[in-house]
């Protein structure tokens, strides 16, 4: 494990989440500024989720076949310069010209680096993964706070304080000695061009693992998007609720580490079922009980959601060894944005069934989850890797 690139390219993940996490502070601005309805609003959020997220893949499908190392200070460049303008945006247009750009920027950068990381961590994948995963949790907690204190603090405009912080990251990727942004994928050797071989990627066993992070993301989106109502229709103060989310998040960024870290050891497709068949347990306290409880079971039900997080990133990219980019595309944008869409239907199903059905429903969704890892088939040569290991 390479730790001072692993460290340069998690504080790049840690940035560039953090800096699309200032767009909640700054559109709250604009929306009086420019007179938006919330239909605008909503809009902008939606296009940067599209571009950010949805074509992620697209981005990984290029840098499997080109090198594309350059996207990752690219990437992070961008997207802080375009965040920066956000706050000078004279219209509204230009601003969700701005949003959609940004997004863009950390679509090219995530799948590039998730490929990095892959390659940089040697045996211990999953932790290595583990870790840029916690970076993302982390910059989108932070970004916020970010957006409050530059906006709030100094008006839209220091939204282009992003950038000298960014700069700085920049140059010490680039002229970090050592050649890890030129690393790229194995490509096919005349040796892989028969069945049968490590450049056939296994569909079945793909399918799955995109399927159990659709269904953990939509549960995922729609608790942290409702999480507060529910909490507010018990009695419970919205501050308070606040906070109860705040556990499940935190708790759920530590766990997604330590998940990562106990996958190398005892296996990817084991992490995945203790999460998906624990978490409905801890979700169902959490919605039964009272009091003190409430936040010990949010912590713990957000630890075992989230364990499986960074595992199936790993996962996805030992199935497709000679894709990793589109791996990591794959699972980092697509799996996660369309599962980002369920919030919708939890919407729906709230406004017809209430809320309390739905988040019960919600907390048994990850039961399917586990049954769909019979659907996975470990690579050989992954088995023998941790064998040999062990």
């Amino acid at each position: 494990m390479e730790k001072i690139p692993l460290l340069l390219i998690f504080l790049g993940h840690v940035f560039i989440d953090a800096s699309q996490g200032i767009l909640p502070v700054v559109v709250t601005r604009q929306k009086d500024l420019f007179e938006l309805s919330y239909f605008q609003v909503g809009l902008m959020m939606m296009v940067l989720n599209l571009t950010s997220s949805v074509i992620q893949p697209f981005f990984g499908f290029i840098s499997d076949r080109v090198p594309t190392g350059w996207f990752i200070p690219v990437g992070l460049l961008w997207t802080a310069t375009a965040m920066g303008l956000l706050g000078w945006a004279p219209n509204y247009l230009t601003a969700l010209s701005l949003v959609a750009l940004a997004g863009l920027g950390t679509a090219a950068f995530h799948p590039r680096s998730m490929m990095a990381v892959f390659l940089l961590s040697g045996s211990k994948k999953g932790l290595g993964t583990a870790v840029f995963s916690m970076g993302g949790n982390l910059g989108f907690a932070i970004g916020p706070m970010v957006g409050g204190f530059l906006v709030l603090g100094f008006g839209l405009h220091a939204t282009l304080g992003l950038l000298p912080p960014c700069v700085l990251l920049v140059l010490l990727i680039l002229f970090y000695p050592g050649d890890f942004l030129r690393r790229e994928s194995e490509k096919p050797g005349p040796s892989d061009a028969t069945p049968g071989t490590a450049s056939i990627i296994p569909w079945v066993s793909l399918i799955a693992v995109c399927l159990i992070v659709t269904l953990r993301s939509w549960v995922y989106v729609s608790f942290i998007t409702f999480l507060p109502l529910f909490f507010e229709g018990k009695g419970i103060a919205l501050t308070s609720a606040s906070l109860i989310l705040t556990v499940f998040l935190a708790c759920g960024a530590f766990a997604g580490l330590y998940g990562g870290h106990l996958s190398d050891r005892i296996g990817r497709k084991r992490i995945i079922v203790i999460s998906s068949l624990v978490y409905p347990v801890f979700a169902a306290l959490m919605l039964y009980l009272k009091g003190p409880w409430v936040w010990v079971m949010a912590g713990a039900s957000g630890a075992a959601l989230l364990a499986s997080f960074s595992v199936t990133i790993v996962l996805t990219q030992e199935l497709m060894p000679r894709h990793l980019g589109l791996a990591s595309g794959l699972i980092l944008g697509l799996s996660f944005g369309t599962g980002g869409l369920g919030t919708a239907l939890s919407g729906f199903m709230a406004d017809a069934y209430g809320l309390t059905l739905t988040f019960w429903i919600l907390a048994l969704v990850p039961i399917l989850a586990a049954v769909l890892t019979v659907f996975i088939t470990v690579p050989q040569r992954v088995v023998a890797v941790k064998a040999t290991a062990s």
